[in-house]
């Protein structure tokens, strides 16, 4: 099977897009072009720094919408909490994730049916996917290496999953809001339901089995510090046709680590210079990866000395924990493990001085990013002191590089970038090549490589340069003379911008 084009104009694809469910469009997994889908991906939330994460999820169709709330923390993309969530017709669910004296938890005030139910002071993340001795291979739990601590819980990112549309009358009358309150939020939180694929309950003489899911969904989130005085909102990456085509519904359990990304359907389809760029994958999460892979990210940065102003890039790779497996060094030779493309490094705990995790390298292996002022002036030989071939790395599923340490969200994922200008412009760069690795990197085809590459191809041959990534830029200002006697703060925040390139090689 061949790279798929077809000549069409940017509208054209716009109208091929909107045919429905039934197009061959819409039959594989897209990037959305309008803000709402079926999966939505959060690139981030804290409560370091005197911050919390406030979060919404709203269904603007007509039909109810069972979904899966997963978040996941920073460092291997480990699952510390989950839940199911019911929107009504037209609801919107609200949340927020605010610091504890241990770490983290989700408290809602909001009305809509969860299950489990959400206790009235929160509900707190736990650390048991990520406890314990280290365990070899890519794992759902277990320890990894990394630290144990509950402090891990206080940043990550997270994912909201439409598992399916309910169309059970007594069902939808349940979870239906009268005078602000669902009228019976116990029938969905009861240990017999079952909506899944293979669910035989009869309600109300009809069946629970949940539809397919159907779309419609949009969210935001804000990174709110209430005593800094700054509010960093953003809007997730919207993905559309997640659900395999054939899929009646993906509707699991409550407390089940399914569904998730890998449940994506096996074709992905990337909108790549005016093309459309259809690709066959092996697993779901390499079609995930293909529309959100990328060979650079471009952004700006400020660090205006008048306003004490701080810029910090959050740059998460949502399908890492899926591609990185862990190996322990000191449990001698890595005879099992295998790197999955297109990632470079195999998550281990105790890493060479201050670096552990899975790190991968910014720009090629020498190389550090370029960086450039507000007048053009460039400079590409940026490097850690006493460390200046080796460039920064990206080394947790969920980073924060943070400029001149400038530390805005206080992240402990944070890599420092030393760039030598007060403010400006950089492209990072993902183009390792050429990596040794033990048992070497196999690849979206099933091909395996002796050496490792930021780089993945599909079955029929369409290769994607890069690393999957979301997320955005902030930056935060200091007036410290807004009035007489008054000083005062500001915070923004704008996504990234991107390169990315496709080409047809030989597997």
């Amino acid at each position: 099977m061949s790279m798929q084009k077809t000549n069409k104009t940017p509208l054209t694809l716009a109208l091929i897009v909107a045919i429905g469910i039934t197009g061959a469009a819409s039959a594989a997994v897209h990037l959305s072009d309008d803000g709402q889908g079926q999966v939505l991906i959060y690139p981030y939330y804290t409560t370091r720094a005197g911050q919390d994460t406030y979060l919404s999820v709203l269904n603007s169709t007509a039909l109810s919408k069972a979904l899966r709330v997963r978040f996941n923390e920073g460092k291997n993309g480990r699952e510390v909490l989950s839940l199911s969530v019911y929107l009504a017709p037209y609801d919107i669910w609200t949340a927020a994730v605010v610091n504890t004296a241990d770490g983290a938890k989700l408290m809602t005030a909001d009305k809509s049916c969860t299950a489990p139910a959400l206790p009235v002071d929160g509900k707190s993340f736990v650390n048991f996917a990520y406890w314990g001795a280290a365990i070899e291979g890519i794992q759902k739990s277990g320890g990894d290496g990394a630290t144990t601590s509950l402090d891990r819980t206080r940043e990550g990112y997270f994912e909201i999953i439409e598992m399916g549309t309910i169309t059970n009358t007594a069902i939808n009358a349940a979870i239906t809001h009268a005078s602000g309150v669902p009228a019976n939020c116990a029938v969905v939180q009861a240990t017999t339901m079952d909506m899944g694929p293979a669910s035989t309950l009869v309600m109300g003489g009809q069946s629970a089995r949940a539809f397919k899911a159907t779309g419609g969904l949009s969210g935001t989130a804000s990174l709110v510090n209430v005593a800094g005085g700054t509010d960093f909102g953003y809007a997730p990456v919207v993905l559309e046709a997640f659900s395999p085509s054939l899929a009646e519904n993906i509707w699991d359990y409550p407390g089940s680590i399914f569904p998730d990304l890998t449940f994506a359907d096996l074709t992905s389809s990337v909108l790549y210079k005016g093309n459309v760029v259809s690709s066959t994958w092996n697993k779901g999460s390499d079609a995930i990866s293909a529309l959100l892979m990328h060979d650079s990210i471009i952004n700006e940065y400020v660090l205006d000395d008048t306003t004490l102003s701080g810029t910090d890039w959050v740059i998460t790779m949502p399908t890492k924990r899926y591609n990185v497996p862990v190996h322990d060094k000191e449990k001698g030779t890595d005879d099992d493990t295998q790197l999955l493309s297109p990632f470079t490094s195999k998550f281990w705990g105790r890493g060479s001085g201050s670096y552990n995790g899975a790190c991968e390298q910014i720009a090629n292996f020498w190389v550090p990013p370029d960086s450039w002022n507000r007048e053009g002036g460039n400079y590409n030989g940026l490097g850690f002191p006493g460390d200046p071939f080796i460039g920064q790395r990206l080394c947790w599923e969920t980073n924060v590089a943070t400029f001149k340490d400038a530390q805005v969200l206080g992240s402990a994922n944070a890599e420092s970038v030393p760039v030598p200008f007060e403010h400006g412009w950089v492209r990072m760069l993902f183009n390792s090549v050429g990596i040794p690795v033990v048992n070497g990197q196999t690849d979206g085809n099933g091909v395996v490589h002796s050496q490792a590459a930021h780089s993945l191809t599909s079955v029929n041959g369409d290769t994607y340069f890069g690393l999957p990534t979301v997320g955005f830029m902030v930056q935060d200002f200091i007036n410290q003379n807004a009035a007489p006697g008054v000083l005062a703060t500001y915070g923004g925040n704008f996504n990234h911008k991107y390169t990315t390139r496709i080409s047809r090689l030989p597997p």
